[in-house]
Formats: structure tokens, sequence, C-alpha cells
């Protein structure tokens, strides 16, 4: 299966660099197969939803859906965040020594606001720490878009925190927002240095589907890694430096959750769609077949 459409890699990687150095983020519209987009929904799909589920399912917060065990259920995931197109990008970038540092599955709903922010952070802490981040859409995305403040990672490590107001970004950096609304499969690289967010949506049938992973040059610390080693066929050494194999993780799984984070209403609609339909027809089979044995 191919990962890329041949207009993304006929992108040389020079330009992309320069882009990223530049104004901070590389947006390529359409640079994903239909047929790797749809193997990821498969496999998201195929994780089920789960309550007391002994295996791998998405949590929710108040407007969000988040998977981050990618690698432990998507061959597709870890092919297309282990590419080699990526790891040149990165090594001009980046230079030799970078590390996964996470990675998930998204949905985000409407409604959902989220604070203008940096992400060189260390578990939530703001940290000088060079790094990139890859967004691919996985819906088309007309509303609820990513945005970004052009040319921020220039100077945005002189404040020497992450989250920023709205009203600070209006009044300082309203000339160079940018927003990415594109078709599933735009592809988006940017420095983590950058501010940027998903534009607030409000309408309440929304959602954007996306795929991200980020790389930096902490090779101490990353998120937790559950890795299902039947989808891993190239793992060389740089891959397990990637990966982080026998170094600590130490960054705590974001996002947090419980049934806390997740609204009555949806822990209503898993119950009733996953179990309930699963249970109603075995209990009516087997009350018929209680009543056939009294008759015979």
């Amino acid at each position: 299966m191919h990962l890329f459409s041949e207009s993304f890699l006929s992108v040389p990687d020079a330009t992309i660099v320069e882009a990223i150095k530049t104004d901070g983020l590389f947006c390529a519209p359409a640079a994903l197969t239909g047929n790797f987009i749809s193997s990821i929904c498969e496999d998201v799909e195929r994780t089920g939803y789960g309550l007391n589920r002994n295996w791998i399912s998405p949590v929710y917060t108040r407007d969000q859906l988040f998977l981050c065990h990618m690698f432990a259920v998507s061959r597709s995931f870890i092919k297309f965040s282990t590419h080699t197109r990526f790891f040149q990008l990165f090594d001009q970038i980046l230079g030799s020594s970078y590390r996964l540092k996470n990675h998930r599955y998204y949905e985000t709903y409407g409604g959902h606001h989220m604070q203008w922010h940096t992400d060189n952070k260390r578990d939530g802490v703001f940290a000088h720490i060079p790094g990139l981040i890859i967004i691919a859409y996985i819906s088309d995305v007309e509303d609820g878009e990513f945005q970004f403040v052009r040319g921020s990672q220039k100077w945005s490590g002189e404040k020497g925190y992450s989250d920023y107001t709205d009203q600070f970004v209006e009044q300082n950096c309203h000339q160079d927002i940018l927003s990415f609304n594109g078709p599933r499969g735009t592809l988006i690289i940017y420095d983590t240095r950058c501010i940027h967010r998903a534009k607030p949506a409000k309408k309440g049938s929304f959602v954007r589907k996306s795929i991200l992973f980020q790389v930096d040059g902490a090779l101490d610390a990353s998120e937790p890694l559950l890795i299902n080693p039947e989808y891993i066929d190239n793992l060389d050494e740089r891959i397990k430096r990637y990966l982080g194999f026998g170094q600590p993780s130490g960054i705590s799984l974001y996002p947090q959750t419980d049934l806390s984070t997740m609204s009555l209403s949806r822990q209503s609609e898993i119950f009733f769609r996953h179990y309930i339909s699963r249970l109603v027809p075995r209990q009516i089979k087997s009350a018929v077949n209680s009543i056939l044995r009294s008759n015979s």
C-alpha cells in the first residue's frame, strides 16, 4: 500500500525544510492516499468501544476522542510514522538525535475551544527542546481547522511559557494567523515552538478526524509506547533509538481520562450500542430455547 501521493513525494526536501525554518510550517494538501486513510479508519473502527473491556479502546474528554496507542493497533500508522521520508526531514531539521514523543488518532467535536499554545513542553511545562509535529487530516476539514502564527517559532522561546490567550494572539499576531482548511489527506509539518490551535467550531454536529505524532530532541523522555511487534518488520538500531527502546518514558499519557471525563450521554451511548445490542439477541434466543425445551 502506498502512503503518499506523487504530488507530495515530488516536493524536494529542501523546499519543506526551508518552509519550516522560515515560516515554521509546511502544508501539503492531499499528501496521503485514499487507501492509507481507509486503512487508518478501519484500524480505529476495529478497536471498538468498551467499558471494562480487556483491550485497547478510545477514550473521551468532554469534546474530544483519543486513541493514543496506534502502535498497538495499526500497522499502517507505524509505517507512516517511521517512513524514511520523515527521517530524511528530521535529520536535516533536528540533527541525528531525536525520539518519538507521542502519537494519536483523535476526533474533535463541536464546542471544543483549544487555547493557543506551543508544544515544546515536558510534562506540560515549557522547555527549550527542538521538535516537530506531523498532523494529517483523516476527514475533510472545512471548519475547526488547524491555525498557527507564522514565524512564531523565532520568538516564542523568549516568553518562557507555552500558553497564550486569544486576546494576546489577536492583538499581537493577527496579521500572521494562517488557517488550513483542506481535504482529507492534508499533511502539516510544523515546528513545536510555533503558536497554534484548532480553530473553535460551534456547530454541534462538527467532527474533525486527524492523526498526529511528535518527535523532539529529548531522548530521555516520552509518553509510554505500547507496540504490537507483529506490525514492525524493520526493527533496526535506528528504529530502536527512535522508539526509545531501553530508555525511560516518564511523561504522563495525554489526555488523563476516567469515567468522570466522559459524559453520561456518551457512556449510555456506548453501553446501549455495544452491549445491549449484543445481549438482547442472546437473551431472546435463550428464552426461545428454554420454551422449546420445556415443550418437548
